[in-house]
């Protein structure tokens, strides 16, 4: 986590921004093995509207963010928008099939 973040003048300090760029809506949460998981909207080429991406971060207190690399980004079968995050225990969706 780069705390050079969290001393810039107009950064919220208590609600969560990506390190850059625009962001929308928190898409999913998930808390697994210890760590907040935040999906969210974004757009990492610039800082309006644009080809949908979900930006992800995580936390143990949800106040301090570890920005990680992006979680899912627009491909051939089209662009990334609105969902929801789950932890699968059971494969219950078939995904990850042995």
């Amino acid at each position: 986590m780069s705390t050079i973040l969290y001393r810039e003048k107009y950064r919220p300090q208590f609600h969560f921004s990506p390190p850059a760029k625009w962001m929308n809506d928190p898409n999913g949460m998930v808390y697994f093995d210890g760590e907040y998981h935040l999906f969210y909207q974004h757009y990492p080429e610039g800082t309006t509207w644009g080809p949908m991406h979900w930006g992800h971060a995580i936390s143990t207190d949800l106040t301090h963010w570890e920005h990680c690399p992006i979680a899912l980004k627009p491909d051939q079968n089209g662009f990334i928008f609105s969902g929801s995050a789950v932890v699968d225990w059971e494969d219950t969706s078939g995904f990850f099939l042995r």
